[in-house]
C-alpha cells in the first residue's frame, strides 16, 4: 500500500472516530448512540474512500494527480471532524445533537461535489 492509500484509509476513519468522540462528550457513554453516530458517518466516508481509491489508481498509473485524488476523502473528513468537535464544546442551544443526524447528509453532498471536482482536476493534471 502506498502512502496515499494510507492517507485515504486514515481520512476514512478520521471522521467517524471524531464524530464518536464528540458524541461521547455530548451524550456520555451510551454505546447505542456512539455506534449509530459512527455508522452514520462511516457511510459518506466509504463513498469518498471508494472514489479516492479509483482516482488514485489512475493517478498512480499516470504519475500525476495523487494529491488531488485524495480530496474527496481528506477535505470532508477534516472539515467534518472540526465541525463535530467544535459543536461538542459549543452546542446549539435550540437542538443540541441535531448535527449528528444532519451532518452525514451534508457530508455526502460534499463528497459527491468534491468527487466531480477531483475527477476533473485529475484529468487536467494527467493531461499536462
Amino acid at each position: 500500500m502506498t502512502g496515499y492509500g494510507r492517507m485515504n484509509l486514515a481520512g476514512m476513519l478520521l471522521l467517524p472516530v471524531a464524530a464518536s468522540v464528540a458524541a461521547l462528550i455530548v451524550f456520555g457513554t451510551r454505546s447505542d448512540t456512539l455506534l449509530t453516530v459512527f455508522a452514520l458517518n462511516l457511510v459518506p466516508m466509504l463513498v469518498s474512500g471508494l472514489v479516492s481509491w479509483l482516482l488514485l489508481r489512475g493517478a498512480i498509473r499516470a504519475g500525476k494527480g495523487q494529491g488531488i485524488a485524495l480530496w474527496p476523502t481528506i477535505i470532508p473528513a477534516a472539515l467534518g471532524a472540526v465541525w463535530y468537535l467544535w459543536r461538542a464544546f459549543v452546542p446549539d442551544p435550540v437542538a443540541p445533537g441535531a448535527e449528528y443526524i444532519a451532518g452525514p447528509q451534508y457530508l455526502l453532498m460534499a463528497v459527491v461535489l468534491l468527487s466531480v471536482v477531483a475527477w476533473i482536476g485529475c484529468r487536467i493534471a494527467r493531461a499536462r
